[in-house]
């Protein structure tokens, strides 16, 4: 397991590989979060109803989700902050 900069072509390997967004458990306020990838069945993911979502709303825990492909679309490659697991 390496920890690796985020950024537009960690994205796209990510992508490749069927991951579909990232996790971090990191404060907000941390310059350098680190990032988690997982795969989600983004239909599943968009559905508010989910358990999915549910799961993932606990409160008192911090938990920060990026899509992957829409920080490649939306995001400057620039403005991508933190480090990546890859295993």
């Amino acid at each position: 397991m390496i920890f690796v900069k985020l950024n537009h072509p960690i994205l796209m390997k990510l992508k490749m590989q069927g991951y579909t967004i990232l996790r971090s458990n990191t404060p907000l306020t941390d310059d350098n979060p680190t990032w988690i990838p997982e795969k989600v069945d983004m239909d599943k993911f968009f559905d508010l109803d989910s358990k999915w979502i549910a799961n993932a709303c606990i409160p008192m825990e911090e938990l920060h989700l990026l899509v992957i492909e829409d920080a490649l679309y939306n995001i400057r490659n620039g403005d991508l902050f933190g480090e990546v697991l890859l295993g």
